[in-house]
């Protein structure tokens, strides 16, 4: 009984820390290097080129991407009066 409890509660553990493991690593983050933004699953040395992160999901990085290169694109000229 007391074998059976052991072994239970460290494959509880091992499990445990598995899952805790995972869920730190995926962190993505929208990086600009060089005049190009990109998303990176890695956290880069330099902190001044991180434009905004850290994300969950590869997904809303990207959506974070997007709406970053969206603002920072110049207007054309008006014409006219």
């Amino acid at each position: 009984m007391k074998k059976a409890f052991r072994v239970m509660l460290v494959v509880l553990a091992l499990t445990a820390f598995a899952f805790a493991t995972s869920a730190l690593a995926d962190e993505f983050f929208v990086v600009k290097d060089a005049g190009k933004m990109a998303v990176t699953d890695k956290k880069p040395a330099d902190v001044k080129n991180v434009v905004k992160g850290p994300f969950k999901t590869k997904a809303e990085a990207e959506a974070a991407l997007k709406a970053a290169t969206a603002t920072t694109k110049p207007k054309p000229p008006t014409t006219g009066c």
